[in-house]
């Protein structure tokens, strides 16, 4: 691994300086805690824990109080059982503990505070308060990806992704001379970065993407998987593509198949959220995830708040680890995933075997119950029709499901009946299926797709 070395002339061994030295012994110790067994894991993340705890106790008003209720006392002994007597966190109980949420001091070396705003995807964004020095955690997680990947930073990168209109649009879009902080800041050197507004219409991406010819693609998984079967029906290629890295949607295996057979290339996926930077990065040998320890505490509970086992499906909890001018403890994302066994890959860190979506994502039973619905193949859909560009599901009622369609042409009597009848044997429930057809189906406000949409209180 070469690093930029700040003497001319100096490029092996690189003597590095100021940020760029921090990162590297950042990713030393990265490169040794990711095969920590469990258990040592935890003791490192016990000792950060008492550190934000005590800090949080005695400098955010809102943990203050909150602590207090639960009667944890954060000298005590630090368990995974102790830490489970704090309530979970929900996201209105953030936004409604306003200023008292910010921490009133903090130390200094952490750098001067910053608002960051959530995209509000879900409702009311959520406001809180971040410094340099928890960046520096997502600058070090993020280099961890690009080296577990092995990506080759001089290569090109094309990003498709929400970009304030008119910005970057097609057929341009916008060019920049590096893949920019932190790669730019660690590595000697990077290849350029080309970006396109997601809001460019399919065929001026794949047109765009064509004459970029990237190395490197990264996007939405709705976007790809569009982008891929656009491909496919035309016959397009990418000879110089050698990765996919996607963001922020689901991935699904689908996806990851479909990619192969058009591209030839894997799908790199991450799980992050605006509020704590990355969350997980997939394995570099497998398709699930590791839990990024160093960052988070992360737990998946079940309705009760036990924790999962392998193989269970729960809420993401979360608990920050360097953020002390707004903590995150205990804090619920609005995520579901799914927990999975050691990894044969030897690293320690915990195992999620697949995010399945938020709580909007799933579907409500008549009877009750939930569930994250299986809404079929797209070619299943294709085999009906080729006509169909784009879908949506919205659940309106217990027993209605409307799918919004975007064609290329009208469907027939019974192409809409076959569809309907998909839909019914998918999700398994006799629902009441109505279509309805649009030019468009708008992206959410920071460019994220939802395939599914419950409206339905519970």
């Amino acid at each position: 691994m070469l690093i930029k070395s700040y003497i001319e002339g100096s490029v092996w061994p690189a003597i590095a300086e100021g940020q760029t030295a921090t990162l590297a012994a950042l990713m030393l110790q990265l490169e040794r805690s990711q095969f920590y067994p469990p258990e040592v894991l935890f003791a490192h993340q016990r000792e950060q824990l008492k550190a934000v705890f005590a800090h949080a106790k005695e400098n955010v008003p809102f943990y203050t109080e909150r602590f207090a209720k639960a009667g944890f006392d954060p000298r005590g002994d630090i368990t995974p059982e102790t830490i489970r007597r704090l309530p979970v966190l929900t996201r209105l109980e953030f936004q409604q503990g306003g200023d008292g949420t910010v921490a009133k001091r903090f130390p200094a070396k952490h750098g001067k505070a910053f608002q960051i705003r959530t995209s509000g995807t879900t409702g009311r964004p959520v406001v809180l308060s971040k410094t340099p020095f928890s960046q520096l955690i997502w600058s070090a997680t993020e280099i961890r990806g690009h080296l577990w990947h092995r990506r080759d930073v001089r290569g090109k990168l094309a990003v498709i992704r929400w970009v304030e209109k008119p910005k970057a649009m097609a057929p341009a879009g916008s060019k920049v001379n590096s893949w920019g902080h932190p790669a730019a800041l660690f590595f000697p050197a990077t290849g350029p970065v080309a970006v396109l507004n997601i809001a460019s219409k399919l065929e001026d991406q794949a047109e765009w993407l064509i004459r970029e010819n990237p190395d490197y693609l990264l996007s939405y998984a709705s976007n790809i998987l569009a982008l891929a079967e656009f491909f496919e029906r035309n016959g397009y290629t990418l000879p110089r593509l050698r990765e996919i890295s996607t963001v922020s949607e689901v991935v699904t295996d689908g996806l990851r198949q479909t990619c192969r057979r058009v591209w030839n290339v894997p799908v790199v996926d991450s799980y992050s959220c605006e509020e704590a930077g990355y969350l997980a990065l997939q394995c570099s040998h497998h398709t699930h995830y590791h839990v990024q320890a160093e960052n988070v505490y992360l737990e998946v509970v079940d309705d009760k708040g036990d924790p999962c086992a392998a193989g269970e499906v729960g809420r993401v909890v979360i608990t920050t680890l360097h953020n002390f001018s707004s903590p995150l403890i205990r804090y619920e994302v609005g995520d579901y995933a799914e927990v999975g066994n050691p990894c044969p890959c030897g690293r320690g860190l915990p195992v999620i075997t697949r995010i399945l979506g938020r709580q909007r994502n799933r579907l409500v039973l008549p009877n009750g119950d939930t569930e994250f619905p299986y809404l079929g193949e797209h070619k299943e859909y294709q085999a009906i029709t080729d006509a169909v560009r784009q879908f949506q599901f919205i659940q309106r009622s217990v027993d209605e499901i409307e799918q919004k369609l975007v064609v290329s042409k009208p469907l027939t009597r019974e192409q809409e009946e076959a569809m309907k009848a998909l839909i019914v044997r998918s999700l398994g429930h006799p629902f009441r299926v109505t279509l309805t057809y649009h030019d468009d189906i708008p992206r959410g406000a920071s460019g994220k797709f939802e395939e599914f949409i419950c409206e339905v209180r519970r």
